[in-house]
């Protein structure tokens, strides 16, 4: 009965849906400029006028360009060999390695999947086109490609060399895409996010190239009509749950009670795809200010910006999904529709761009000793615009943002941890403004977002304690509550494995969002959170946390915290979790404990980055890491009934990439048992002596001992 019920609301949602797009697809075929212009005039007076503007702003005009010219980011060091690359249609796209992505006749193919060679028929209508298929496709590498985000590097290496080819390029891209991807039909009109982010890139590449003699009038009309089909589109696929399909979702799937699936239903669900929707929509507005369409998106966006911003990023700065990737995306569409309305008089409630600056205040918390950021939850790479290097930017390197809220804030501290002036924020804001101050950041609790943050000079732990929250989107969550990434002096050791693959494999993408790929407690084989294997972005609210205590101290911080993930089990168990944190000698202490009636088995899972991982001589149960530098020790101290088990595993960095790594697996098969384990790190000679010596006298062998278990 409820998979009945289930397939009828959603059937309703899809056919409101699907007849709305179908209108805006006849639209969008026939659209013509002129009848849509606010002061009626002939199509040749508009272009000309439009040539010669001095308003909307961008956010660089000639001057700008001149400074970039003189300028000495390090990033334009390779910019010529990206360009040179893209005009080869040469590309490295979500693991794909470099590939040519031509089809016939040496243009693009923009219809394939290059990773796999499988592609979409361009005539079947965009919401007829399924996701996922049993070809092993990955339908994000189409879309990937038709956002555009290279556009940008081709305009820098035009205005660098002066080079007409880069322009020819552009022209030629965009030309072809329009001529082979009619409105509302075919993979790349499927996700209205990315139809947003392409609108973005493509009036980024104008305004790189729009001086150019091969703008010429025909293709500038034709690409202002196309940015038309796009908002038209746009406005009738906004990526928001019907109420219908919502409210079945919740109640069936989730298995929420009728009140909370009414409360989801009601609210809405939104995440980065709708604000991605919104962004698009606002650049439409503000660079399209001749067209009457365009205002009335723009008034719309505007407000649904301001409304997203309090509905998807908590009062403590960090977004509503669970992913420090997608933080990343978030902050990214926050900051730079906002940036253009400020440009042109916009302004913004003063609680709004406060949260604003509380995001990037979790990036600069979250922002390790090297730089690069934990990756908690779903990673896909995901951009609005990459405006510094194109083909070798850094996935786990989110601190272009710090360096642009510097600017934004007048922030000495987000500069510090910014380090080097970064190119993304001279496009957005100009050269910089600000110099740094050292913050000497210490520990730091986000319990809105539920991250929690140790941390002093080059040693930092971060623990996921994500709140059940009904109204916040699961999708992009991981099995990952109580766990923790690690980094001690010169790397990270212990890490979250990452996501590697949405579509491509149902399998691994199950492997990477599961308890046992996650720095926890797994019990019996089961997951914290169910979910259902063929539904990859579908995670249930089981492992409900409390915060139990969370303390920070010059000496030491404690933090202390149980989810109720298993207490669904036939014989419910909860999961404890306290973890000290040793400032002064520089070590942590784990401690799990597991309240449970009956036997069960209990797995603890530690997932290290790529290194080699050793057993401690003469200490068959202690780990040691073998590296050069600094190193860590894994030691056990509640050693009754405990057996350890080296694997090997995978980890991601980047989408589409996955490396071996080792995996180690404490294992206890008893009731209510307890894992205490200290984490050491070192940077020379290690003795467990030595360890025990200093725990000894930092006293925290008998706290260890005396808590309530």
């Amino acid at each position: 009965m409820k998979s009945i019920l289930l397939r009828i609301l959603r059937q309703v949602g899809r056919l409101r849906k699907r007849s709305r797009a179908r209108t805006a697809a006849i639209t969008g075929s026939e659209i013509e400029l002129s009848n849509y212009l606010k002061e009626p005039k002939d199509i040749q007076s508009f272009l000309s006028d439009f040539r010669s503007r001095k308003e909307p702003l961008f956010f660089f005009d000639e001057s700008g360009i001149n400074l970039f010219r003189k300028a000495t980011f390090p990033e334009k060091q390779t910019i010529i060999k990206d360009a040179e690359n893209v005009c080869n249609h040469d590309f490295d796209l979500l693991g794909s390695g470099k590939t040519n992505v031509d089809g016939e006749g040496a243009k693009i193919d923009w219809h394939r999947d290059f990773k796999s060679g499988v592609r979409w028929d361009p005539n079947v209508f965009h919401t007829e086109i399924p996701l996922t298929n049993s070809t092993g496709s990955d339908i994000i590498v189409p879309w990937g490609l038709s956002r555009f985000q290279h556009l940008p590097t081709l305009g820098k290496a035009y205005q660098l060399t002066g080079d007409e080819k880069y322009a020819r390029e552009f022209v030629d891209e965009i030309s072809h895409w329009i001529d082979i991807n009619r409105p509302g039909y075919g993979v790349n009109w499927r996700c209205t996010m990315d139809v947003a982010i392409r609108v973005v890139n493509w009036i980024w590449g104008y305004h790189f190239f729009r001086n150019s003699p091969q703008i010429s009038d025909d293709f500038l009309l034709k690409l202002l009509e196309s940015l038309l089909v796009h908002g038209i589109h746009i406005m009738a696929n906004l990526e928001q749950h019907s109420r219908f399909g919502q409210f079945a979702d919740s109640l069936l799937i989730h298995r929420m009670s009728i009140i909370d699936s009414l409360r989801q239903a009601w609210t809405g669900i939104t995440n980065n795809h709708y604000l991605s929707d919104i962004v698009g929509l606002i650049y439409l507005g503000i660079m399209l200010p001749e067209l009457e369409e365009t205002q009335k998106w723009l008034g719309f966006a505007i407000k649904e910006l301001i409304h997203e911003m309090k509905k998807q990023v908590f009062p403590d700065g960090v977004v509503h999904e669970g992913s420090i990737s997608y933080h990343r995306l978030q902050t990214e569409l926050f900051l730079s529709p906002t940036l253009l309305c400020l440009k042109n008089g916009i302004t913004f409630p003063l609680w709004y761009m406060e949260r604003l600056e509380k995001m990037l205040e979790f990036v600069m918390y979250y922002t390790k000793p090297d730089g690069t950021a934990p990756q908690i939850g779903d990673n896909d790479d995901g951009r609005l615009h990459i405006l510094a290097s194109y083909g070798s930017w850094d996935k786990r390197d989110h601190r272009y943002l710090l360096s642009i809220g510097a600017n934004l804030f007048g922030r000495t501290d987000f500069k510090w941890i910014a380090g080097e002036s970064h190119e993304e924020a001279f496009w957005l804001l100009g050269s910089d403004r600000v110099e740094g101050a050292n913050p000497h950041l210490r520990s730091n609790a986000f319990p809105d977002g539920g991250f929690y943050i140790m941390r002093k000079n080059r040693l930092f732990m971060m623990v996921d304690c994500q709140p059940n929250n009904i109204l916040a989107p699961p999708a992009h969550r991981h099995n990952s509550r109580l766990s923790f990434e690690l980094f001690a002096y010169d790397k990270s050791f212990i890490i979250d494995p990452g996501a590697y693959i949405y579509h491509a494999s149902k399998d691994m993408r199950n492997l990477f969002r599961s308890t046992k790929y996650h720095n926890t407690v797994v019990v019996d084989n089961e997951e914290q959170n169910r979910f259902r294997k063929d539904m990859m972005f579908y995670i249930n609210y089981d492992a409900a946390v409390r915060i139990n205590q969370w303390e920070m101290t010059d000496e030491c911080d404690f933090w202390d915290a149980e989810h109720y993930g298993y207490r669904r089990l036939k014989h419910p168990v909860v999961h404890r979790r306290q973890i000290w944190f040793d400032k002064l000698n520089g070590f942590w202490i784990i401690k799990d404990i597991l309240s449970s009636e009956g036997v069960h088995q209990f797995d603890l899972y530690f997932h290290f980055a790529p290194m080699e991982l050793q057993f401690a001589q003469d200490y068959p149960l202690t780990l040691k890491t073998q590296t050069d530098g600094a190193n860590i020790a894994l030691i056990p101290l509640e050693k009754e009934g405990l057996s350890v088990d080296v694997t090997s595993g995978w980890i991601s960095y980047s989408y589409g990439v996955k490396k071996k790594a080792p995996i180690a697996k404490y294992s206890k098969s008893s009731a209510s048992p307890i894992f205490v384990t200290v984490v050491y790190p070192y940077q020379d000679e290690l003795t467990l002596d030595r360890v025990m010596g200093s725990l000894q006298e930092s006293n925290l062998l008998r706290e260890v001992q005396a808590t309530v278990t």
